[in-house]
């Protein structure tokens, strides 16, 4: 049995929550696809996580995914037991139950999974499940034998993998802590994660102006701006008044015959002041979450009767 980390997306000493900049996020999306083999439809990107996680449909299992990586099966959160693949049912208050959303699920999910130590911020890395069980996913025989178990085969050894003894807590005074949390926290962090991304959206207003397309991987101006707004729209959805203008905008950018130069000098402009006046909304938010917000605040939280 062999105990290494591996890395998935992030850097060293960058933590599982808020993400630092939207233009990593946007790529990150599509280096999920490529690391885990999943769809677009199995992935889930928060405002409020730093990775994309694996999207669990009804509280089921991975297995059996199409597309799946083999050495995708390295990472902890492939595995997770049942008490974190399925939705927490939340009363609202007014005698109304709803399932846990995907910020609240996303944040309680990267809650234990660095509470428990399985992700360390020093390295950015994850604990290898595979490595634990001599699993080396690189072997072509290993490979092989990791496909036909996902397809439904038996295997002696992934058959017992279980994390439930990292991730479950003994004793319910331990159980709530993640959940607490996240629901406590995911309202302040999907602010905090628009400040951030109010910050790059500003940055990248400026540089279509200028006319540098790189960051958003075209050479079109009206695709840029259209993609610009796009990216926009998934990050700002919690500000109600901001997704009704970045609607509008986007029908603007979308009008059939709408060149490139008109939607640079109309929409960008009106783009950048949209995003800075979200940041003065909601960078006090930002403040007070990363001043208060800590790795000590996770490690080991939750974990004392595990």
């Amino acid at each position: 049995m062999h105990t290494r980390r591996v890395r998935y997306l992030l850097q060293p000493g960058e933590p599982l929550t808020l993400p630092e900049r939207t233009v990593p996020q946007v790529l990150r999306l599509g280096l999920a696809r490529t690391v885990l083999g999943l769809d677009d439809d199995r992935i889930l990107a928060s405002p409020a996580v730093a990775i994309p996680l694996p999207r669990y449909v009804d509280g089921q299992p991975l297995r059996g995914t199409p597309g799946i990586r083999p050495d995708a099966l390295r990472f902890p959160f492939m595995w997770l037991p049942a008490p974190l693949r399925e939705r927490f049912e939340i009363d609202t208050g007014d005698g109304t139950i709803t399932l846990e959303s995907d910020d609240a699920w996303a944040l309680r999910v990267v809650f234990e999974m660095w509470g428990s130590g399985l992700y360390d911020i020093d390295t950015g890395g994850w604990l290898d499940v595979l490595a634990l069980h001599d699993l080396d996913p690189d072997d072509p025989a290993t490979h092989d034998r990791i496909t036909a178990w996902w397809a439904g085969g038996a295997d002696e050894t992934l058959d017992v993998i279980d994390l439930t003894g990292a991730l479950v807590p003994d004793t319910v005074e331990d159980s709530d802590w993640a959940s607490i949390a996240s629901l406590a926290l995911v309202d302040s962090f999907d602010k905090a994660s628009m400040a951030l991304s109010a910050v790059d959206t500003v940055a990248l207003c400026e540089l279509v102006t200028d006319g540098d397309l790189t960051p958003l991987g075209t050479t079109d101006p009206a695709r840029a701006v259209r993609s610009l707004l796009r990216i926009a729209r998934t990050r700002f959805t919690g500000n109600p008044d901001a997704s009704t203008l970045l609607a509008h905008l986007q029908a603007q950018a979308d009008e059939p015959g709408t060149e490139g130069p008109f939607l640079v000098d109309e929409i960008v402009p009106q783009l950048s002041e949209i995003a800075q006046g979200l940041w003065t909304t909601y960078e006090p938010t930002l403040t007070e979450v990363v001043a208060s917000f800590t790795e000590e605040n996770l490690v080991g939280a939750g974990t004392e009767g595990r």
